[in-house]
């Protein structure tokens, strides 16, 4: 039995803001960002038609000369879609599919909380209204066997998929925490990680 697309029993709505490969019957192969109606957003009140639903609310269905949509995930980043959690550093993605890196939060200012510096204009606010979604830069884990350095220079092992803490003091080492996997709160909060490089003496 295959597995349903993931598209089925989704509303236009629901959606939107997805960022989708999709194959034309004919070989025509397109990617972008799906608008509200399913449709991808070229901008300027443009569309490339790819769903049969005419508003939001209906079910989305790929138009009958499409042979496949894909979801395409981007592995280095994580996607907030609630704007109460975007913070200083994550990418402001806003409707219109331009995204802009925050440099600065005012969380008091409901209109417009965060902003972003662009090299032509100089420091901008960017509109809470214009918000589509965030991403944030997923930080670099231990993902093979050996030393690894913290964000603070800390000294960590990883061995058989486990990393360690680790430190030294008086010509040893000394192991000053448990294994924990390398997605574990206590891993992820000293990221980024870099390998360690070997110096000879």
């Amino acid at each position: 039995m295959s597995e349903k697309p993931f598209w089925e029993g989704k509303t236009g709505k629901e959606m939107a803001g997805l960022h989708v490969k999709a194959t034309w019957k004919n070989g025509t192969i397109a990617t972008g960002v799906l608008n509200d109606t399913g449709d991808i957003d070229l901008g300027d009140h443009r569309s490339l038609y790819t769903s049969r639903g005419y508003d939001s609310s209906c079910d989305f269905k790929p138009m009958g000369d499409i042979q496949s949509i894909e979801l395409l995930d981007d592995p280095k980043y994580k996607r907030i879609d609630n704007i109460e959690n975007v913070q200083v550093g994550d990418i402001f993605v806003a409707d219109d599919g331009n995204q802009y890196l925050i440099d600065a939060a005012d969380k008091g200012d409901k209109a417009a909380t965060f902003r972003a510096y662009l090299s032509y204009a100089g420091e901008m606010w960017l509109s809470n209204c214009a918000f589509a979604y965030a991403l944030r830069p997923k930080p670099k884990l231990p993902d093979h066997d050996g030393l690894w350095l913290d964000k603070d220079d800390n000294m960590w092992t990883m061995r058989d998929g486990s990393v360690q803490c680790t430190c030294i003091r008086a010509d040893n080492w000394n192991f000053i925490r448990a294994w924990f996997s390398p997605d574990s709160v206590q891993v992820l909060n000293s990221a980024p990680f870099r390998p360690a490089k070997v110096v000879e003496a």
